[in-house]
């Protein structure tokens, strides 16, 4: 069976940002079933958590013998594993894992700086426009990049999976609304059924 980690008695703030999402949603959309596995907050920091997630995060992922963290290398498992959610002609892969790492590499440590800078009490006001300059230049080019096409590559991949759940983060923070090819991109992969009923599961660990 498929298992993944999820934390309860977390802030109302970041439904739907969690990492687990992203994993539950490849597997919806894989067709795969699974089961995830509650965690109160404080208990992922201590063990057993910790010898499966040493950050004390989520999500961690099993299956049988297999126990796995880190939400990118989960999604490239699941496709890898199943042959599916990735091309198989080598250019389009070689651009598919393109757009994987950029999502992860080059946008979301951006958002993320951002939103740290953000809730930072000590933060000058000169960092967190920096901040936030920082993120609306890398979403400039990625819209540019997008242009009018439906997907970033041909069609949906884990890779298009991944960069909605990254682009999610930037449409709570507001910063979205400015790039409306990179809106319409988000609402249109968030219409996927996989999607849909990934987020109202995920929804229902908040009561």
């Amino acid at each position: 069976m498929n298992r993944f980690s999820v934390l309860t008695g977390i802030p109302e703030s970041t439904k739907g940002l969690v990492r687990e999402l992203r994993v539950r949603w490849a597997l919806e959309e894989l067709g795969l079933p699974y089961e995830e596995v509650r965690y109160p907050h404080p208990e992922t920091k201590q063990e057993p958590y910790l010898s499966k997630q040493p950050f004390g995060q989520v999500p961690y992922f099993s299956s049988g013998d297999l126990c796995m963290f880190e939400s990118g290398a989960i999604l490239l498992h699941l496709a890898l594993k199943h042959n599916k959610l990735l091309p198989l002609e080598e250019t389009k892969r070689a651009h598919a894992l393109t757009v994987f790492f950029m999502a992860l590499n080059t946008v979301e440590p951006y958002l993320s700086h951002n939103f740290l800078t953000k809730i930072d009490k000590d933060a000058s006001e000169a960092s967190k426009l920096r901040a936030r300059i920082l993120v609306e230049e890398k979403l400039k080019v990625l819209s540019g990049i997008l242009g009018e096409r439906r997907y970033f590559g041909e069609d949906f991949t884990v890779a298009e999976l991944l960069m909605t759940t990254v682009l999610r983060v930037a449409k709570q923070a507001g910063i979205l609304g400015q790039f409306p090819n990179l809106v319409a991109y988000v609402q249109r992969n968030e219409g996927r059924p996989g999607f849909k009923k990934a987020l109202r599961d995920h929804e229902k660990l908040y009561g």
